[in-house]
């Protein structure tokens, strides 16, 4: 199998930039210097459809890190849920708390929260800081996410347990396990047409369901094709897309928003892994650090732009979001939360954590033997 396509990195980085600083600083402050142009009107449309674009990276890495592992019985499940919960989780709790300071202080003074961006209730605050707050209870994300973002990670994480039963059981035939897969993703587009208001089987649900899976298959396809293949790959995806801009022109779209992540954000992905002239420029430690700062970029985008509106109202200034010096240093500041959380929390935090955990494991390990010689 190929190596670790750097190309996503740079991809990630781009589609946190496009989630962070355009669709939800638009949502939150109703303004941007971008406002009104084509290219800030077209990201606040479809900003909120590139979370697919995670989700499809995230099958894609998944697939190549783990499947062999897992059909080889090299990671047992136990490993592998608590490395996923270990990756994921600190950053998420630290967020939710970092969000509800803010908001219960401007309960506490103005008898109300300073955004409507975040759920607060004791329901919201238990089931983030379990990670169940998107998909679980409730289909409508904004009432049950402290963090918005957060959601995401919630539904990342039953792909993941998803992605690890089909290869269990399929017993190490990889046939077995593409029919799996595509019946995944086709239960997704059906349950995002034709929604179910029941836990895990809500549209936030079908959203990972379809896209990760797309980034799985992807994973298959990067790992066999050969030059002629990735242009083939990329005149493909710049196809997709062209059908995609001809089809919305023409109003041939049922829901908009599914057809923009299977023939704009899946092509757009395709195009990255396929272009290798790209791999030129992504493969240094400059752009695998942008790669990994865009999950904390998306992540506390939400907690730092609600201590903006805190701080603006406790201040009782006005500040102009749509002007580009406020438009810089609240995006400023929202990279050096990034890089705070990349830093602190997902390389020394969670590999301490991880550090550990793999003692522990050496340590029942070694008592097992020992309980064997012993019997012996």
């Amino acid at each position: 199998m190929k190596k670790y396509c750097s190309r996503l990195d740079l991809l990630r980085l781009l589609a946190a930039l496009a989630v962070a600083f355009f669709f939800h600083y638009i949502i939150v402050f109703s303004d941007s210097p971008l406002s009104g142009s084509i290219v800030g009107d077209a990201l606040n449309k479809y900003g909120g459809y590139v979370v697919e674009l995670f989700y499809v990276v995230s099958g894609f890495v998944m697939y190549m890190a783990y499947s062999n592992r897992i059909r080889e019985g090299n990671v047992n499940f136990t490993k592998y849920l608590t490395d996923r919960i270990v990756r994921l989780y600190p950053a998420m709790i630290i967020s939710v708390i970092v969000t509800i300071i803010p908001m219960w202080i401007g309960y506490a003074i103005w008898d109300e929260g300073v955004s409507n961006d975040s759920a607060v209730t004791l329901l919201a605050i238990f089931l983030n800081m379990l990670g169940l707050n998107g998909g679980t209870v409730s289909g409508f994300t904004a009432q049950t996410s402290v963090n918005g973002p957060s959601w995401y990670i919630t539904v990342l994480l039953l792909c993941y347990l998803i992605f690890f039963g089909i290869i269990k059981l399929c017993r190490g035939s990889k046939g077995a396990e593409n029919v799996a897969f595509t019946i995944v993703i086709i239960l997704g587009i059906f349950l995002y047409i034709n929604p179910m208001n029941i836990p895990l089987m809500f549209v936030c649900n079908t959203r990972g369901y379809i896209f990760f899976f797309i980034g799985v298959f992807l994973s298959q396809i990067y790992g066999k094709v050969s030059y002629v293949g990735n242009i083939l790959m990329c005149v493909v995806s710049i196809g997709m897309i062209a059908m995609y801009y001809f089809a919305s022109e023409h109003n041939l779209f049922m829901s908009d928003s599914l057809e923009f992540g299977l023939f704009v954000i899946c092509p757009i992905v395709m195009f990255f892994i396929g272009f290798f002239p790209l791999e030129y420029i992504c493969s240094n430690v400059v752009v695998k650090f942008l790669g990994g700062i865009s999950f904390g970029i998306y992540l506390w985008n939400l907690p730092v732009f609600i201590w903006v509106k805190f701080i603006e109202r406790y201040t009782g200034e006005e500040f102009a979001y749509g002007n580009l010096t406020t438009y810089i240093i609240i995006v400023s500041i929202n990279c050096v939360a990034g890089i705070l959380s990349y830093v602190l929390v997902d390389k020394l935090m969670v590999n301490a954590v991880k550090k550990r955990l793999a003692k522990q494991d050496e340590q029942e390990n070694s008592t097992d033997v020992k309980e064997r010689q012993v019997d012996k």
